[in-house]
């Protein structure tokens, strides 16, 4: 009793802290927390091994944070150990199978109010930077002597504590801080038949520290499986397209003339874009070194928020060029200024925000060097991006409206060709107008949009290398010439190229497909 006063002890004293905690704070709480709990734990162990005497002689413990049961007996005549009452919303049995053939001693406990001190007001993160939640009260199973592995699993009943669409998560605490505040899926089942709204039942293949139950709520049935695979597929996707954007940087360097104001766009959409890959590859789990995470998150945040602005300036020139007919060339140092510049103000006033709320620690979320949604720092890029894409699907409708007005009509199948070319406009201005983005805003109504976000964004870069750099007649040519002079090609290479400049003229028409081409170019 001594013993379990001390740690109810601590846990008041915890749960007393003023809030709210930066991530260091939050991180100390739950080591600390758990520390003291394995305290307890070990010291139950101790004390049905050496002062509880007699074989199949037991002990529970019902106090104001917890239910403490210890069991100490022999396999021969041992029967399986189970904890567990109507009120304490939760249960856990051991097999006897799992005792060991002379003396075993088995601690059972469940915490009514652990769940609180873990939470901190902070929901956990996992790797895609989904929202999970406690769900249920916390257990804890062990056993002396510890077996190398169980004969039979660990059966643990959880009543849900709050009732939230998502996939359940039957979880183990291992004190880690490495992911979903040291949570872990590992060798612990969801038992599907038995489980319902109200109560989950969970089979773990090993003795658990704290064997919990989250609450999935971000990506709805996303398994620990999706999560490495949308990690590939990120590292993979955004390697590749960093290498596609440097070579798109490239091209349009030098074989394109610099001055104009499309050159300028796509250089500027480019740098933009690759730059804040590069970032989010090197940078985004640099959580150990705080002030290096800050300014990681920082200039991440900068590079993708000015890549949207050209992406917006890109959309503008777009609506111009096609609906106006109209020469942006007098307004490019505008552009440049806004693109550049307006994030360094949103970024300083991000920055500004958490610094006065809970200091700049607070900029970064906990587990990766990105913008923390504890205090809403993230709504500020989602709300920024949300407004530029939808402002860019305007003006991709406005324009495949007006150049389906400038088809000549052809008959019957003037609809189809109208209908060919609003796709083929889509496909070809979607990567450079970031619309893919939008699926982002979905994530939580399926763990489809997840894989649909993940793989579209991850290869931007590559997409814009295909269609605007790679299919770009104007750039092929130029290319052609160059290597003609190192390579000396066929002699039919003039005819055509005269082919290809007549088919593809660098002058706008009055044509939507030569005008489509044109802005292409």
């Amino acid at each position: 009793m001594e013993a379990i006063g001390i740690f109810e002890d601590f846990i008041t004293s915890t749960q007393n802290l003023k809030k709210p905690f930066t991530k260091e704070e939050i991180e100390i709480i739950r080591n600390s927390v758990f520390k003291v709990a394995v305290a307890l734990e070990v010291f139950a162990l101790d004390y049905g091994k050496h002062q509880m005497i007699g074989a199949n002689s037991s002990v529970e413990i019902n106090s104001r944070k917890l239910v403490l049961a210890i069991q100490k007996t022999y396999r021969k005549n041992a029967s399986d150990f189970y904890l567990g009452k109507q009120e304490l919303q939760t249960s856990l049995e051991v097999s006897y199978k799992n005792f060991a053939n002379n003396e075993s001693v088995v601690v059972g406990i469940v915490y009514k109010d652990l769940h609180d001190v873990l939470i901190t007001d902070q929901p956990l993160r996992t790797i895609t930077g989904a929202t999970r939640y406690l769900d249920s009260w916390i257990t804890a199973v062990a056993l002396d002597p510890k077996p190398k592995k169980l004969k039979k699993n660990v059966i643990l009943r959880f009543r849900n504590l709050k009732t939230r669409e998502g996939a359940k998560k039957c979880m183990f605490w291992s004190g880690s801080s490495e992911s979903s505040g040291g949570f872990s899926e590992t060798g612990c089942y969801l038992v599907t038949s038995k489980s319902n709204s109200e109560e989950t039942v969970c089979s773990c293949n090993h003795l658990t520290h704290f064997a919990v139950l989250l609450d999935y709520n971000g990506s709805p049935g996303l398994t620990e499986e999706d999560e490495t695979i949308l990690e590939i597929i990120t590292y993979v996707g955004l390697s590749l397209s960093i290498f596609a954007i440097l070579l798109t940087i490239i091209l349009y360097s030098y074989l394109t003339e610099v001055w104009q104001p499309l050159t300028q766009i796509r250089l500027s959409l480019s740098v933009s874009l690759g730059a804040g890959q590069i970032i989010f590859l090197t940078g985004i789990n640099a959580t150990e070194n705080t002030a290096l995470c800050v300014l990681a998150a920082a200039f991440l945040q900068y590079f993708l928020m000015a890549a949207f602005c050209w992406m917006l300036v890109e959309g503008i020139y777009f609506f111009l060029f096609v609906v106006k007919v109209y020469n942006i060339n007098t307004k490019m140092h505008m552009y440049h200024f806004i693109s550049w510049g307006l994030p360094i103000i949103i970024v300083s006033i991000s920055i500004g925000i958490a610094a006065g709320k809970d200091g700049i620690k607070s900029y970064t979320s906990e587990n990766y060097c990105w913008l923390s949604s504890t205090n809403n720092l993230i709504w500020i890029f989602v709300t920024f991006v949300a407004f530029i894409e939808v402002l860019n699907i305007l003006i991709l409708v406005r324009v495949i409206k007006e150049m389906s007005k400038l088809m000549q009509p052809t008959g019957e199948n003037n609809n189809t060709q109208q209908i060919r070319l609003g796709i083929k406009t889509c496909a070809v201005m979607i990567p450079l107008l970031g619309v893919t983005w939008l699926f982002g805003l979905l994530l939580s109504l399926h763990k489809a949009f997840a894989y649909i976000f993940t793989i579209f964004n991850s290869i931007q870069g590559i997409l814009i290398f295909v269609l605007h750099c790679a299919r770009n007649s104007q750039i092929r040519e130029r290319l052609k010439r160059k290597m003609n002079v190192i390579f000396p090609s066929a002699a039919d290479h003039g005819n055509s190229a005269k082919k290809i400049s007549q088919v593809y003229p660098s002058d706008a028409g009055e044509v939507c497909a030569v005008k489509l081409q044109s802005f292409k170019e």
